[in-house]
């Protein structure tokens, strides 16, 4: 698919799931809010399980159940607050109101890993306040009432949904957790209206007319064309087009629905909607260079490879077990210490011969992982370079934390180093990066990490952070972008440096 049809499709899904509003709105003159939204969603599962069900069948596992359980019941309650704000609210300002989740996102995720937003996200929403003090100024003064204090609990709800997809669906593949989360959404419903009201299904050819149009339409079309349309076009400018989704439910509103909007409204709305735009424009507009760049060690700095696998073999042998190729360490390898020995020891050995054996092989390793390691072709000019340009340069591993900064001080003297550590959860978690990014004083929207291996490309997007794939290490490029089709992957260090590759795409 080109990138044109790709925006094409992507602005239908979205103008399409705009529409929802509107038929909520029109659906509870007769109905139950929890009764629409269980008839509604579960159908849309039970039509997406009948066209999907091999696939779902095929990659199920508790992983993605739990993901989709708990995607889905944010967004039960996500949904439950736009029903009950659509009973006195306009459409489009219920929708307006909702989708401010894209200003607090970044908000909430400041607040998370404990350091201040960026002030972009301020002024965003700063100007996203002001809107919605000129959406809801009636007769001369504000009136916030209780539908759109629920429409703005919704935005959070909403934001908060959006960070636990982008944890989960770098653990589960997003299509199934994208079903899963629709069937666990009706299921909540279902239980909510057997708890608080009598279930019922729709009653009259109109009634059914409008659940048809939700879940058809708007959930199952969305639900599975909307990544399709997204894998095709870059991120920053597929986030342009979540204005469509406010923008036509008012639209929508004014012309099915009669909702008028009073005059200070109008420039409430353009506010609002120019905080969701204005970090993309800006975005588009220019790429800005990265100020930190984080490197992974193992097979990308520097090649272990024969240090580790003499210190995994050493062990095993010692205590009766064969040795292990240089092939399987290679793949055995990306996990931190622990993993690895544990790779390479028979199912059969017990958690106090393990513990034993991996403080044998850490005390051995420490001691011989510098005999046969060297850092890669153009590695340390690289990153001298990128110092006396004035980018940070720091070293983020899965070792313990002490080898880390042993051979970051013997090969790469003055760089930064975090490894592995008892406090913090090893890659690819996003916290060791997190930290570093802390001591560094910067920002992950304005840092690079670069790595060789799946794990390292997890990692970037636990973080949301740009990455660069390295041909040299562990993996390859083509088992780099079987995971990351989009990556950068540089095959010689200087790459690293040129062209646009230290450009940050957000």
């Amino acid at each position: 698919m080109s990138e044109r049809r790709a925006e094409v499709l992507l602005a239908a899904v979205i103008i399409a799931r705009s529409t929802s509003f509107v038929f909520n709105k029109i659906g509870l003159r007769t109905m139950d809010a929890f009764n629409m939204l269980a008839v509604r969603f579960l159908l849309a599962f039970v039509l997406l399980a009948a066209l999907f069900g091999r696939k779902l069948i095929k990659g199920l596992n508790r992983r993605a159940v739990a993901g989709g359980a708990l995607v889905g019941f944010l967004f039960f309650l996500v949904m439950s607050c736009e029903m009950l704000a659509l009973k006195t609210v306009n459409a489009g300002t219920v929708s307006l109101l909702e989708n401010l989740a894209i200003i607090i996102v970044p908000l909430l995720e400041s607040a998370l890993h404990r350091r201040a937003p960026s002030a972009m996200s301020l002024l965003c929403a700063a100007i996203a306040v002001g809107g919605v003090a000129l959406l809801t100024l009636e007769g001369g003064s504000f009136r916030l009432g209780a539908g759109e204090c629920i429409a703005l609990l919704a935005a959070f709800l909403y934001a908060a949904g959006i960070i636990a997809i982008d944890r989960t669906s770098h653990r589960a593949d997003g299509f199934e957790l994208g079903v899963l989360e629709v069937g666990f959404l009706g299921l909540f419903s279902l239980l909510a209206s057997c708890l608080f009201s009598s279930p019922r299904l729709p009653q009259t050819s109109s009634e059914w007319g409008i659940i048809l149009v939700l879940a058809v339409v708007c959930t199952g079309f969305g639900y599975t064309l909307q990544p399709v349309a997204q894998s095709h076009i870059s991120a920053d400018r597929a986030s342009l087009f979540c204005a469509l989704s406010p923008a036509f439910a008012t639209i929508f509103g004014a012309t099915l629905l009669h909702e008028r909007v009073a005059g200070p409204g109008y420039l409430g709305i353009v506010l609002i909607l120019g905080s969701i735009l204005l970090p993309n424009l800006l975005t588009l507009r220019g790429k800005s260079r990265a100020r930190a760049v984080l490197f992974d060690m193992d097979g990308t700095l520097l090649d272990t490879l024969e240090d580790l696998q003499d210190s995994v073999n050493h062990v095993l042998l010692a205590h009766g077990y064969p040795a292990r190729t240089r092939e399987e360490i290679r793949a055995f390898l990306g996990n931190g210490a622990a993993m690895l020995l544990r790779r390479a020891l028979p199912d059969t050995v017990g958690e106090e011969e393990f513990a034993a054996l991996l403080a044998e092989y850490k005390a051995w390793y420490q001691a011989h992982n510098c005999v046969k390691t060297r850092p890669y072709p153009g590695i340390p000019e690289l990153l001298d370079k990128l110092r006396k340009s004035g980018v940070q340069v720091a070293i983020v591993s899965n070792k313990p934390d002490p080898t880390t900064k042993a051979l970051a001080e013997k090969f790469f003297p003055g760089v930064p180093a975090f490894g592995q550590r008892d406090d913090l959860p090893a890659k690819p978690a996003p916290d060791l990066v997190l930290h570093a990014l802390a001591v560094l004083d910067c920002p992950r929207e304005s840092a690079i990490y670069v790595g060789d291996s799946e794990v390292d490309i997890q990692t970037a997007w636990n973080c949301r952070m740009n990455y660069i794939g390295v041909s040299w290490g562990f993996r390859g490029r083509e088992k780099l972008l079987a995971v990351a089709p989009r990556a950068i992957v540089v095959d010689r260090a200087e790459e690293i440096l040129q062209g646009k590759n230290l450009q940050l795409v957000h």
